[in-house]
């Protein structure tokens, strides 16, 4: 039989059907569907509301709605949870931290005003909406001087913080007792005792550090070193050779004799990499004579500049030139803090 008109016969019965579809039938007779099949119910109207409802035109109207809505209420909102007025939550990491003189297990609000104190076996943690988070290590003392949106502002006086934020430049502030340092949206640790001395590291991002009239912008990867009396040190990178790193503190705190800075400059000069140029240019900002041009001559044969900056330039402070200068080193452009949004997360 053709294949063809068995194909017929099992969608509508006609021509001869095979042995083995008879065989199928007889075996299923019993399941066969004998009586008519039901009606099917009269479609009833849906009430007009029903219609609207699910008309393309209330969806739309519906959806223009809660954007609107949504337009309105979200910066209130958003900016209420992620840039808290006069207060945020501190929680304790470890040990029992002291908040405003009570020692806390669990958290705890603290306002404009409020003391963070811990000992050498407690830690806590300052959560300020979605601009940052503050640990206070231990033996620490850190006050919260101001507290409003677009102004984070602490006093660490005495031991070591660790603090990653997410906010526009100079959000975020903290003063110790020598200079301040403005965040420009980064990651980073501050230690310092009462007298000044300490370190700022700098992880992610960047940081400025402010001492009367004096500033450094300082790049992830750097350190600087602070001293008593608000002396602060050049800023270097922390995989510079020790060379170079003794050299550099001697020149920053040790004595002015001249024959002993000229021998450490000697000897900075020799160890530098052409990435050490970042510490030339600050210093650069105060040194003068001989050492200027022993310091420009080293960085440019180490980094040369490019094409319109030249030595003159250079010995003489042209800005325009040390930027473009400074930009052959490839540390990015301070500015762009929102491209370090990991830095806040946990």
């Amino acid at each position: 039989m053709p294949a063809s008109e068995a194909h017929d016969y099992l969608w509508d019965a006609a021509g001869q059907p095979e042995a083995e579809i008879v065989r199928l039938e007889q075996l299923l007779a019993h399941y066969r569907q004998t009586a008519p099949p039901r009606p099917l119910p009269a479609l009833e109207r849906a009430p007009w509301w029903v219609v609207l409802y699910w008309s393309r035109a209330c969806r739309v109207a519906a959806a223009v709605a809660a954007a609107a809505v949504l337009l309105l209420i979200a910066p209130w909102t958003i900016r209420r949870v992620a840039y808290p007025h006069g207060s945020c939550d501190a929680l304790c990491l470890a040990g029992m931290p002291r908040i405003n003189g009570r020692s806390i297990s669990n958290s705890a609000e603290i306002a404009t005003g409020g003391l963070v104190e811990t000992d050498s076996s407690s830690q806590a943690e300052i959560r300020i909406g979605l601009v940052g988070r503050v640990t206070v290590l231990p033996n620490s003392r850190m006050r919260m001087v101001e507290m409003r949106p677009g102004r984070y502002r602490m006093a660490l006086e005495r031991g070591k913080i660790s603090a990653r934020t997410l906010a526009p430049p100079f959000t975020f502030v903290v003063d110790t007792p020598g200079p301040t340092a403005y965040d420009v949206g980064c990651a980073f640790t501050l230690e310092t005792d009462e007298r000044g001395s300490g370190l700022l590291r700098v992880t992610s991002g960047w940081v400025q550090l402010e001492l009367d009239d004096r500033q450094i912008l300082i790049p992830a990867g750097a350190v600087s070193p602070l001293r008593p009396g608000g002396n602060l040190g050049t800023p270097y990178f922390e995989d510079a050779p020790e060379a170079f790193r003794v050299a550099l503190a001697s020149l920053d705190f040790g004595p002015q004799d001249a024959a002993k800075r000229a021998a450490a400059l000697a000897d900075l000069l020799a160890a530098a990499r052409s990435r050490d140029v970042f510490s030339f240019q600050e210093m650069l900002r105060t040194a003068s004579g001989e050492e200027r041009r022993r310091l420009v001559d080293r960085g440019t044969a180490l980094l040369p500049p490019p094409p319109g900056v030249t030595r003159a330039g250079l010995l003489r402070g042209d800005e325009a030139m040390m930027d473009a200068w400074r930009s052959q080193l490839g540390l990015g452009e301070p500015k762009r803090w929102w491209l370090d949004w990991r830095d806040i997360l946990p």
